[in-house]
């Protein structure tokens, strides 16, 4: 089974954490977040480009209130270097982490914690997000997603959400309460992941981690998950 490509998940993730709006402009695709984060207020050059500005991205950005802000994949090297002559600074470099969904079950412990799938955060899972910073405008991103989708609540321990596109499920915002850290609830909220993405006929479970979290790749990749694209941000720095 061949592994999903960097544009089938770049475009996941476009799919299951949602911007407020798309807009197709001058040669880039720009992210409206409406405060939801930089992964949903971002632009990307988009492939068919020949002519694209950074100041007109730039400028577009500023006009719907957002700092100008672009992410960088594999196939942006020559935007990267132009940013950065620019006076444009790397900032959280990302890994999306991936494995099919039958070697991922496989590793599934007999014992584990019992988790519920919900439709919409109850208090206790708004209160854990909330402590992790993901606040409203994040919640708004979660809702705004069409695809199936679930929360994943390990009760006042831990929660996530996951969501799924095509054949690949995404597990976003995994948290778990500062007081249930080291007692295995991320394992088993990833395992209810893994088992709700076989349930939606999933080939295919795929995480995103900031390189500097390390003790969220270290687990990923103890459950059998291996990087398969990465990108990073490039935001203006003022002298």
């Amino acid at each position: 089974m061949k592994s999903p490509s960097g544009l089938e998940l770049f475009d996941a993730v476009d799919a299951t954490w949602v911007p407020l709006a798309f807009h197709n402009h001058e040669g880039w695709l720009i992210r409206e977040g409406a405060g939801g984060g930089q992964r949903v207020s971002a632009a990307t050059l988009l492939a068919d480009a020949t002519s694209a500005k950074v100041g007109s991205a730039a400028n577009k950005m500023l006009s719907i209130g957002q700092n100008p802000l672009f992410m960088i994949r594999d196939s942006d090297m020559d935007l990267d270097a132009e940013l950065e002559a620019l006076g444009y600074a790397v900032v959280d470099p990302v890994a999306i982490l991936t494995a099919p969904i039958d070697r991922l079950i496989q590793k599934q412990p007999k014992h584990t914690h019992h988790i519920d799938r919900l439709i919409t955060p109850d208090n206790t899972a708004t209160k854990i997000w909330a402590s992790g910073g993901i606040d409203q405008n994040r919640l708004n991103v979660m809702q705004r997603v069409k695809c199936p989708k679930t929360i994943l609540s390990a009760g006042d321990m831990g929660v996530a959400f996951a969501a799924a596109y095509a054949d690949i499920a995404m597990v976003h915002a995994v948290e778990v309460a500062n007081n249930h850290r080291r007692k295995g609830i991320a394992n088993a909220l990833m395992f209810e992941a893994f088992n709700w993405a076989k349930d939606q006929d999933c080939n295919w479970v795929s995480v995103l981690t900031v390189r500097k979290n390390l003790p969220a790749h270290k687990l990923y990749e103890t459950l059998g998950m291996t990087e398969a694209a990465a990108y990073h941000y490039r935001s203006y720095v003022s002298h």
